[in-house]
């Protein structure tokens, strides 16, 4: 694949689907294929919904492109023999393999289309808690238990749910952002829990949600790492998020570049002046 995301589906709606485009599915393998809600005709829904039944309510969706066409690519017919193939090689419910061709610009600009539909269904300019989490190769699974077949099949979905695997070696470790812990596993996974608080006392009620996930890494000892997370203090900081290995770098590098701790004041990381 060209492209390759992870997702898990709740609870089928509208704000589930924000990314979906309006073209029907084909009706067979096409150079541009998936497995994702995004390519959902009104005719598979019921299917896919009694699917979710018989699963628990919790199901997994692999949605992935490949290009082709133009003076250097693969054609169309290149593009089906491979998707063949991946197809085969993939462990996943028979018959629910949904595929679409699209141009290349509408499929960088699908989100846009999304946008479009939740500023129509009054589900755009609201609150968002949301919450993205690094996680462990080796606590993913009890994540996956614990949190989509647990905490959040008690309530409805109320945004999408993404997750895949990302590459350890792709990052750079001098980079200020921080990943899960080296364990010796290459793999680590990303999860991004992308919700909309539009009713009133969501936003409550989603947060505490949140916190509840955290709490329940914490119990089963999952070494999770919040993207774009919030502590109350510079120990929490130190402690809950860079850890004694990266924190003395990080220090380092604001002292030399931003002594005067002007930059992200809102994080609360640093007194300014830095102490």
């Amino acid at each position: 694949m060209d492209y390759v995301e992870g997702s898990v589906h709740l609870n089928q709606g509208l704000v589930e689907t924000w990314r979906t485009q309006p073209q029907p599915p084909s009706p067979s393998p096409s150079p541009s294929s998936s497995s994702s809600s995004s390519f959902f005709s009104d005719a598979d829904e019921a299917r896919v919904a009694a699917l979710a039944k018989e699963a628990g309510g919790v199901l997994y969706f692999l949605e992935g492109a490949i290009y082709f066409g133009g003076a250097a690519g693969p054609s169309a017919a290149d593009v089906d023999k491979r998707m063949d193939v991946l197809r085969r090689e993939l462990r996943h419910e028979r018959g629910f393999v949904f595929a679409q061709d699209v141009a290349y610009a509408g499929f960088l600009d699908r989100v846009h289309d999304g946008e479009l539909k939740l500023r129509a269904a009054g589900l755009w300019d609201v609150p968002h808690p949301w919450l993205n989490l690094f996680l462990p190769r080796s606590g993913v699974l009890a994540f996956a238990d614990g949190v989509f077949h647990g905490i959040l099949s008690r309530t409805p979905a109320m945004g999408p749910v993404l997750i895949y695997p990302m590459n350890r070696n792709k990052w750079d470790s001098n980079m200020s952002a921080v990943i899960t812990d080296d364990d010796g596993d290459e793999v680590f996974y990303t999860v991004g829990i992308l919700r909309s608080a539009a009713a009133a006392g969501d936003v409550g009620r989603l947060e505490e949600q949140n916190d509840e996930i955290l709490g329940f890494c914490e119990v089963a000892g999952i070494a999770y790492k919040q993207y774009l997370p919030y502590y109350g203090s510079q120990a929490e900081w130190q402690k809950r998020h860079f850890g004694a290995k990266l924190w003395p770098r990080f220090v380092q590098r604001k002292s030399k570049y931003d002594p005067k701790a002007i930059l992200s004041r809102g994080q609360g990381i640093f007194t300014s002046p830095l102490a």
